[in-house]
């Protein structure tokens, strides 16, 4: 059973954290891959998923939070509690949970990492928080993100079953917020990590 954000990812396990950023007009931000990922991603296409990442030895969730968000969008962001807590196991059925922690996260999501990663297989812990951009996303760092990407609600959702090419995904509402200059317009598209689970859950609230 989980009471807290720790009986979701006890000590000694890999965890990270994931930031559900929306911009002004209610859509989702995320980062599209760097260049060293590319090598790993098939053909023709790319990931994208939350701003976020690995938590370090020493770091609580919140500190991971600050730090990712500063060192992968040059900016620091509000950190803001849920009403809600929602699980995204495995196979990706939403349920609702009763969290003490404060600020509450907005998800908790259960990771396998994918067939082309080093830990292929492997069970990765992530921590979603609800959060707000203090400032415009800038200085990417091209190895690890090309540029961040707006995506509306029905965006989000319709990712679990097709990979988009960018320039359809740009038609359609969805806008580049920062760099993305050079990535391929024909580039296909999908959720990974923070950005899969955020499909899940709207989804499932979608079809309340």
């Amino acid at each position: 059973m989980i009471n807290c954000v720790t009986d979701f990812a006890p000590k000694g396990n890999e965890s990270g954290v994931g930031l559900a950023l929306q911009d002004n007009n209610g859509r989702f931000l995320f980062f599209i891959a760097g260049i060293r990922h590319m090598v790993a991603c098939p053909p023709g296409e790319l990931f994208y998923g939350g701003i976020g990442g690995h938590r370090e030895e020493g770091e609580d969730w919140l500190m991971c939070a600050h730090r990712e968000a500063k060192e992968e969008i040059g900016t620091d962001i509000d950190i803001l509690s849920s009403s809600v807590t929602w699980y995204v196991p495995q196979n990706g059925l939403v349920e609702q949970v009763e969290l003490s922690d404060k600020p509450r996260p907005f998800a908790l999501y259960d990771m396998v990492h994918p067939p082309s990663a080093p830990r292929a297989g492997e069970l990765y812990h992530i921590v979603i928080y609800k959060a707000r951009l203090k400032g415009m996303p800038r200085d990417l760092p091209q190895d690890e993100l090309q540029g961040v990407i707006a995506l509306t609600t029905e965006q989000v959702i319709q990712s679990l079953d097709t990979k988009p090419e960018l320039a359809e995904l740009l038609d359609d509402g969805a806008s580049l917020t920062a760099g993305g200059e050079h990535l391929d317009r024909r580039l296909r598209l999908y959720p990974l990590g923070t950005a899969r689970a955020l499909a899940h859950i709207l989804s499932c609230l979608n079809s309340i």
